[in-house]
Order: structure tokens, then sequence, then C-alpha cells
């Protein structure tokens, strides 16, 4: 009896000790590394690791024991398909590294309050209930390179100009543009909405800030403007809700806007949009630039 407890009593000890010999030890952490050099000797093995911001080396040096037998392996992945929000899950992401060369990937929404900048006409159209909402890209490709990333992508967006008050009705005029005019008789005015669909080009360069999960994103965007609308709504003399629809009014075809955004974590952010392209044609009594303040999500 005596024998078997000291036998579990040794497989015991022997047991705890393994395990805690494998425990994982913590050689060296550089935040923003650049080359690693390890070099072997009988003696020990030197591991050199180059940091990427003040460009100082640190040291450290494995010594091996008399007749030890040492194995090492080195191993390496690069992400081709990035999409947002799965980001943050990535250990190099939140170290602020990222792959280099060649990636695809997709932005997520942008929501905002638009500005009809600089209102002709006698302005009307309200920031406060006017409206974006952009992809702004649902597919993009690029090159990435240390903290930064380089791409060209393929998006949507959808934006609404709105005016409330009572009187102010959008409607086209001989020249193609559009104008103030007078709602159907007795009618008591509700909204009347410019809208605008288009599919756009952003050409985005976006860099992470050191040490932080803030990423910055700016870049031009270009319009392809196919689609417009107005849209008014109204009672009439009888208190019946009525709707007016109308699309035979020229618009600017193609615009650049230029975008700027920062978000944390690739999960919320902010971001302004501005172009210094009129909406409509040149010719329109009512017309405006654009500007856009807003959130983003997943970008």
């Amino acid at each position: 009896m005596k024998i078997s407890r000291y036998i579990t009593l040794s497989l015991l000890i022997s047991l705890s000790t393994s395990a805690f010999a494998e425990l994982p030890d913590t050689l060296l952490v550089v935040d923003t590394p650049s080359n690693v050099l390890i070099t072997e000797s009988p003696e020990g093995t030197h591991i050199t690791v180059t940091d990427t911001e003040n460009g100082t080396q640190n040291l450290h040096f494995v010594e091996y024991a008399p007749g030890a037998k040492v194995s090492t392996s080195r191993k390496s992945t690069r992400t081709i398909i990035n999409f947002p929000g799965l980001d943050c899950l990535n250990k190099k992401e939140r170290c602020g590294c990222s792959d280099s060369g060649l990636s695809i990937g997709m932005d997520g929404l942008c929501i905002g309050l638009n500005e009809a900048h600089g209102q002709t006409g006698g302005g009307g159209i309200q920031w406060s209930k006017s409206f974006e909402i952009s992809w702004l890209s649902c597919i993009n490709v690029g090159y990435a390179f240390s903290r930064s990333r380089i791409y060209l992508g393929l998006g949507f967006d959808w934006r609404n100009y709105k005016a409330t008050a009572d009187g102010k009705w959008l409607m086209p005029e001989a020249s193609g543009g559009v104008e103030w005019g007078s709602a159907p008789e007795g009618a008591l005015v509700k909204s009347t909405n410019l809208k605008v669909f288009s599919l756009q080009l952003p050409l985005m360069y976006s860099w992470r800030v050191p040490k932080s999960r803030l990423k910055l994103k700016l870049g031009p965007i270009l319009n392809f403007n196919t689609y417009s609308s107005i849209k008014g709504i109204y009672d009439d003399a009888y208190g019946n809700r009525c709707e007016y629809f109308r699309k035979d009014f020229d618009r600017n075809k193609v615009t650049l806007d230029f975008f700027g955004a920062i978000s944390y974590h690739n999960a919320l952010g902010i971001y302004v949009r501005y172009s210094p392209m009129k909406v409509l044609s040149s010719s329109s009594p009512i017309n405006f630039t654009p500007f856009t303040l807003g959130f983003t999500f997943l970008l």
C-alpha cells in the first residue's frame, strides 16, 4: 500500500512539473517591428528586433543547456479579403499592423444630414430635414503597406433634399431646371423633396493611427448621378392627402465629392463630404452644392 502511494505521489509531482514547464513565456515585445534577425549557435539563440518608430534594436539571448536538443519553426499568413467589422477580431489589426500587397475589401454605411450650401432662388431646403444614405464601397480593390491602404471601390449614394415650409413647392421650369412654384389651389403643403441617386467610385487612402484603434480615411469620390426626382406631399382643399411626382428636369450627371472620416475600432465614426459642383444644371434658378456631416458604421 505504501509503495502504491509513493508511486501515485511521484506521478502527480511529475505531471505538475511537466505542465508548469509547458507554460508559455513572453521573451520580447516590440510594438512596431520592421526587421527580425535570429542567429543560432551552440551556446544559444540571439534575437534582434528593429523598431520601426525609432530605429532602436531590441536584443534577447536564449542560452542552451549542455546537451540540449532545440527545434524551431516559422509561420506567416496574409489576408487577401478583408471585411469591415472583422478587422477588430484580427490580432494584427489590434496592434495596428496590416498585411502588405494587393487586397479586396468592402466599406460600411454612411448616414448624415445634407446642407444645400449656397442655395440660390431664395432658399428653403432645410439641413435638419435633408439626409444621405451611402454605401461607400460594396467592393474595392487596393494595395496595403505598413499602416496604410490605397484602394478604388464601387458604391452607391442616395441624397434627399427636403423643404417643409408651407408655400415652398419645387417644380421643373421651362429651361430644364428647378424653381419654387405654386402648389394646387387650396392645398396645404406638407413637404417637397428633391432626390438624387448616384453610382460612386471612391478613391480612398486609409491610415491607422499608431498605438490606437483610430483609423483615418480620405479621398475623392466620382459620382455618376443616374436618377433624380421631385416629390411633393400636400393636403387638398377637402383635406385629402395627395402626392406630386416629377422627374423631367436636368441634373448634373457627373460630379466630384471630397470625403474624410475618422472611425474607432472599425465600428463607429464621423465623416464629412463636400462637392464644389452644383447638383442641378447651370441654368436652374434653384441650385446649390451639397455638404454632408454624419456617422459611419463598419467603415
